[in-house]
């Protein structure tokens, strides 16, 4: 009986970690995706390396120490890159204009 329990939780802690590693992949992809449009000049919202280092949370607290933590450094970087890159600071990388023109 308690062979039958030990397999519960390790399925459970399986399935933890498989959902904290996902949780994480899918935040780098924002993270990185976020920066990608940021210097292709295709939009700099910041939202985008928000929602990845949320999620970099949310894997980091589900089991997956190390890839929660350097998903949430890239989210929090590409925060500062899109913020950076919205309001025309970096060199190369035009603000996304208005329609003003």
């Amino acid at each position: 009986m308690s062979e039958e329990v030990g397999k519960g939780d390790r399925r459970a802690d399986a399935a933890k970690l498989l959902g904290a590693r996902i949780s994480c992949m899918v935040g780098l992809i924002f993270g990185a995706g976020g920066i990608l449009f940021a210097l292709l000049g295709a939009g700099a919202s910041v939202s985008a390396g928000a929602v990845g280092a949320a999620l970099g949370v949310l894997g980091y607290f589900l089991g997956a120490r190390r890839l929660g933590a350097a998903t949430v450094v890239l989210g929090v970087a590409a925060v500062f890159f899109m913020a950076a890159a919205s309001t025309g600071i970096l060199p190369g990388v035009a603000p996304a204009g208005h329609g003003y023109e």
